[in-house]
Formats: C-alpha cells, sequence, structure tokens
C-alpha cells in the first residue's frame, strides 16, 4: 500500500513540476490523481468487502454499455454497447453481493 502511495505521489508531483515549468497539463498529474484514488479504493472497500467493490464495478460496467448503446460514437456502437451491457450483467450476477446480504441479514 505504502509503495502505490509512493508511486502516486511521485507522479502527481512530478506533473505539478512539469505542469509549472511548461504551463501545459502533463498527463503525469492522471497518473499520480489515478493511482491514488485506485489506492484508497482497493485498501478502503476492496479489500474489507470484495462483494460490494465487484457490485459496483458490475454497474459502473453496465451503465457504460447503455451510454454506449444511447450515445455511441465508434463504428459499431449498438454492438461493442451490447457486449458493454451484458458484460456489466455477468459481473453483476457473480460478484456474490446477494449471499453478502443473507449472510448479515443472518448476522443481525
Amino acid at each position: 500500500m505504502y509503495y502505490l502511495i509512493l508511486l502516486g505521489l511521485v507522479f502527481l508531483l512530478g506533473g505539478i513540476v512539469i505542469n509549472i515549468e511548461t504551463g501545459e497539463t502533463s498527463p503525469y498529474i492522471y497518473f499520480g490523481i489515478g493511482t491514488l484514488v485506485a489506492t484508497a479504493i482497493y485498501y478502503g472497500i476492496v479489500e474489507k468487502r470484495p462483494q460490494i467493490a465487484a457490485f459496483i464495478i458490475g454497474l459502473i460496467v453496465m451503465h457504460s454499455g447503455i451510454l454506449l448503446i444511447i450515445k455511441g460514437e465508434l463504428t459499431y456502437p449498438i454492438e461493442f454497447g451490447m457486449v458493454t451491457f451484458i458484460s456489466g450483467i455477468l459481473v453483476l450476477l457473480n460478484s456474490g453481493f446477494s449471499e453478502y446480504m443473507r449472510d448479515r441479514k443472518k448476522n443481525s
């Protein structure tokens, strides 16, 4: 965890230094922020409750598929959107969220 935080800070600070020197937005800023956010999400949610994280990821993938179907600007937006939508449904069904909720209800 500490290595990922350090890596994110290195990218973020490197991007800020490049931004100050050149005046242009550096992709290193996005790498740093993305690494820090991914570390916080993983060690905050995924490690403790993987079912909830898989459920959230499934919802994101499913809704991305819906957006591709409705507003896609790719070569084959409907086909790609359908594949993404179905992938999201499969992730939702395999997330184990219902078993997590059932076990949580038994424990209360």
